[in-house]
C-alpha cells in the first residue's frame, strides 16, 4: 500500500476507533467515577506523576495553553489538591504541587477507575487483555514521537 493510501487508511480508523474507546470505556468512567472534570482529574495525575514541576510543564504534557491550565489548577487550589509555589531562582516561575487532599483523591479515583476497567474488561480473555495494553504501549510510544 502507497504512503497515500496508508494515510488515508489511518485516518478513517483513528477517527472511528476513538468515539469506540470513548464510548465502551471512558464514558461510563467520566460520568460515573470522577467527581471533577476530567481535565482536573488528569492534571492531577500528571501531577502525582511528575510533582514539583513548573505549569509550563504541565502545559506541555496535557496538550493544553497555559491559560486554560490556570482556569484548571484555580479549581484545584480551591478544592485543596494541589498548592503553588515559587521557583526560588525565578520568581516569575509558578510550581504546582499535590497536597496529600490530592494525592488521597487520586488514589480513590483510580481504585475506582480499576474497579470499572475489571468489569469492562472481564469479556475479554487474558490474552486479549494483554493484546490490547501491548498495542496501548506500542501507540504511546509511536504517538509520542510525532510532533504537536
Amino acid at each position: 500500500m502507497d504512503r497515500e493510501k496508508l494515510t488515508e487508511s489511518f485516518t478513517e480508523n483513528f477517527f472511528t476507533t476513538m468515539p469506540l474507546i470513548h464510548k465502551k470505556l471512558m464514558r461510563n468512567i467520566i460520568n460515573n467515577t470522577l467527581d471533577m472534570s476530567k481535565q482536573q482529574y488528569q492534571l492531577l495525575f500528571v501531577i502525582q506523576h511528575d510533582n514539583g514541576r513548573p505549569m509550563s510543564y504541565y502545559s506541555e504534557k496535557m496538550l493544553i495553553s497555559k491559560p486554560n491550565l490556570t482556569v484548571i489548577v484555580d479549581k484545584l487550589l480551591q478544592e485543596g489538591y494541589v498548592e503553588r509555589d515559587f521557583d526560588p531562582d525565578d520568581r516569575r516561575v509558578i510550581i504546582l504541587k499535590m497536597t496529600d487532599k490530592g494525592e488521597g483523591v487520586v488514589c480513590k479515583t483510580k481504585k475506582k477507575i480499576l474497579k470499572h476497567m475489571k468489569k469492562k474488561l472481564e469479556a475479554l480473555s487474558d490474552g486479549e487483555i494483554t493484546r490490547l495494553n501491548g498495542i496501548f504501549i506500542e501507540m504511546k510510544s509511536i504517538f509520542e514521537r510525532l510532533e504537536s
